[in-house]
């Protein structure tokens, strides 16, 4: 009877590791889903962006067209450079780190991959708006 607090205390421990795991990789998930969303969307941006570098060399286009398109094309640009940054510096060996140290990681991490997310969409979205307007 004498062991049963130090057996608790381990319990205890035990059961709190399990839920901070728990907790981290459910975190982790939320990124990594988010992640493969935006990665659907890679090939979209590349041909939206390949379609608007092809307009802008035609003679035809108008100045203000052609800025347009430069503005279109420097967002999609910058959505893909962007994704591509977050992807190249994301870590997921969280060894040696502290559970606070994990969660604050992947919470700043979410944050950082759904503002790529948006980023993405609206560039996506600009080139959809001109192309289906300038056909």
């Amino acid at each position: 009877m004498k062991h049963l607090p130090a057996l608790l205390l381990i319990a205890l421990l035990f059961f709190s590791c399990k839920d901070n795991t728990k907790d981290e990789k459910a975190l982790l998930n939320d990124i990594l889903k988010v992640h493969d969303k935006v990665m659907m969307k890679d090939e979209a941006l590349i041909k939206d962006k390949s379609r608007v570098d092809s307009l802008i060399k035609l003679p035809s286009k108008d100045t203000a067209e052609k800025a347009s398109l430069r503005s279109i094309g420097m967002k999609l640009t910058a959505a893909d450079d962007t994704m591509g940054s977050w992807m190249n510096k994301f870590q997921t060996d969280m060894s040696g780190k502290s559970h606070d140290e994990v969660m604050k990681y992947y919470t700043d991490q979410k944050k950082q991959v759904m503002a790529v997310d948006s980023l993405v969409n609206t560039a996506i979205s600009d080139a959809d708006k001109y192309f289906s307007t300038h056909k």
